[in-house]
Parts: structure tokens; sequence; C-alpha cells
């Protein structure tokens, strides 16, 4: 059934996105993707690898450099181009199987838990930042949009609350012990809760251990969110939009905080070009610019995240020999 909901969501959302496209006119997106040319593609895609390789870096240094760089890069972005299809964040899903490969289950799933732990504040910071901003910047905005902007940005702060809650009291022995219930895994329950004991454990010591670590997974987290906001505003330029840095810092912090909603969706292919449709026409803006944009971003995104993502899939042999737990501390310098 699940799968069934799925297939139907994704179906409906490509319709959609087909049939707001063939509103605007094919030959007119044409146009405006061939606009771009080389140049832009090229800048466009080299945010995007940096995005991919800022976020590899922060989850190598999570796990304590156990694992190379290449490595966590090419992963990072195997799981980006699953949570470009499938919703519900099972890209991470797929980042776990791939470190439990050379890392073993534990260290893996603690170090996903922990990077998407630092996600949740990192991604609503520089979101609310360029909220702010954009109220400093767009005078020309009513004051019933920066108000809905700027509250829920703040609401965005939600789940990186609840997930520290969770951490706190034990989210992954708890996840645990509902597996249990499931026919076929209720034969080592007694392995699982200690394992999630461990994972809960060095989640919990991690910025107390590993200080450093957390804020530098933070900082690395924030330069890649980063590449998301520049990249709106080289596309307003490569595609001619009469936009600039004000309006792509408005969109950035607007359209951060609609991808919280659309998380929750069943799909994901055709519901973000959707949403910018809409969110530019909230803010004011050309809704067929703000899709074409999107197109644009969905094309080059998927591209440089379909080049690296079979590399994940090669043998890359044992983790490294100077290496360090996820929670553990670090030597003083």
């Amino acid at each position: 059934m699940k799968k069934i909901i799925q297939l139907v969501s994704v179906c409906l959302a490509i319709s959609a996105l087909l049939w707001l496209l063939g509103r605007i006119g094919w030959p007119t997106i044409a146009k405006a993707v061939g606009s771009v040319g080389w140049q832009g593609a090229a800048v466009l895609c080299l945010l995007a690898w940096s995005e991919t390789i800022l976020d590899g870096a922060a989850l190598c240094t999570v796990i304590g450099r156990k694992l190379r760089l290449a490595f966590t890069v090419v992963v990072n972005s195997a799981g980006s181009t699953l949570n470009l299809i499938l919703p519900w964040e099972s890209g991470e899903v797929l980042k776990t199987g791939l470190m439990g490969s050379i890392l073993g289950s534990k260290e893996a799933i603690a170090g996903t838990i922990l990077w998407n732990y630092i996600f949740k504040i990192s991604r609503p910071a520089l979101s609310a930042l360029t909220a702010v901003l954009a109220w400093a910047l767009c005078r020309d905005l009513s004051r019933f949009t920066i108000g809905v902007i700027l509250l829920a940005n703040l609401l965005a702060f939600l789940p990186y609350l609840l997930l520290r809650l969770l951490i706190r009291y034990g989210a992954a022995e708890g996840l645990f012990k509902l597996l249990r219930l499931i026919p076929g895994i209720r034969q080592h329950p007694a392995h699982w809760v200690e394992l999630a004991r461990n994972i809960d454990r060095e989640v919990q010591q991690f910025w107390r251990l590993r200080r450093g670590a957390y804020l530098r997974v933070f900082i690395l987290q924030v330069f890649a969110r980063s590449t998301g906001w520049f990249g709106i505003y080289a596309g307003f330029k490569f595609l001619g939009t009469p936009y600039g840095f004000a309006q792509a810092t408005m969109v950035y912090a607007t359209m951060n905080v609609a991808e919280y909603v659309i998380a929750i969706l069943p799909a994901r292919v055709g519901v973000s070009e959707g949403t910018a449709f809409f969110v530019f026409k909230f803010l004011g803006l050309d809704p067929t610019l703000g899709l074409i944009l999107y197109v644009v971003l969905r094309i080059r995104t998927v591209f440089a995240n379909g080049i690296l993502t079979p590399l994940a899939f090669f043998n890359w042999g044992a983790p490294l020999a100077s290496s360090q737990p996820a929670g553990k501390s670090e030597p003083a310098v």
C-alpha cells in the first residue's frame, strides 16, 4: 500500500508539474533553459558540488575521520539523489547502509543521527538569518508577508528541539524497542536494545566531549546551505530575470520553510517546482520565472549528483587506521 501511495503521489506531482509547464509554454521554457548557457551551467554545477563536498566533510568530521573524505562525499551525493525521488529522508537510510558496510551499523547509525541532529539547527539558523536580511533589504514587502516568513522561520527550529528531546530521553533505544514488535526481528531484542543504548550514549556525549567537532560540523553545514542561497541568485542572473540579491534572499528564506511541509508529502519530483510557483506568487514575484528557475535547479542537481552517485557503490575498503569514534573526546590542541 505504501508503494502504491508513493507511486500515485509521484505521478500526480509530475502531472501537475507538466500541466504548469504546459501553461507556460514549452518554447518559452526551452528558451529560458538555453539562456543559462555553458558558463551558467558550470557555475550552478560547481555550487551543487560545493554543497556536496561541504556536507561530506561535515559527515567525515562526525564520524571522526574513519572514512575517506571522497567516500563521504559520494555517499552524501547518493543520499541526496534518493531524497530527490523518495520522501521521508529515505536517502539517510541509504547513507547509513553504505557507511555501515565499512564502519558497522552502530557507528553508521550514530554518525547519521549526529549529522542530522546538527543539520536541524544549522539549516534553520541560516534560513532565519536570511529572513531577517530579507526584511531589511525588501522594504516593499507587506507586513503580513514578512511576518509570515519570520514566523515560519522561527517554527522551523521545532524539529531540532523535538530531536533534542528524543535523543535526551533515548530516541534510538525507544525506536528499537518498537521494532521488537515487528515479526522477524524479535529473535535478538537484547542486541538491538543494547545497540540503541550505545547510539544514544554517543549522541549525548558528542557536544560534551567533542565541541570543536560539533562547531566544525555546524559551520560546514551552514556554508553548504548557503550554496542554495547563492544558487538562486546565480539562477536569477543567468536566466536574465529582473531580480537581484534581495529577492534571492527572500525566496531562499521562504522556500526553506516551505520545504519542511514538502518533506511530509509522499512525493518529491515536481513538488518543489510547483511550490516555487506559488511561493513566487505569494512574494509578489513572477511565478512563471519561479517555476522555470526551479526546473533549471532541479536539472542541475540531478546532473551534479547523478555523476557522483555510482561511485558510492564501489568497494572503498576498510576504515582508516587513524580514527576516532563519533562520541569520543578529541585530543587538546
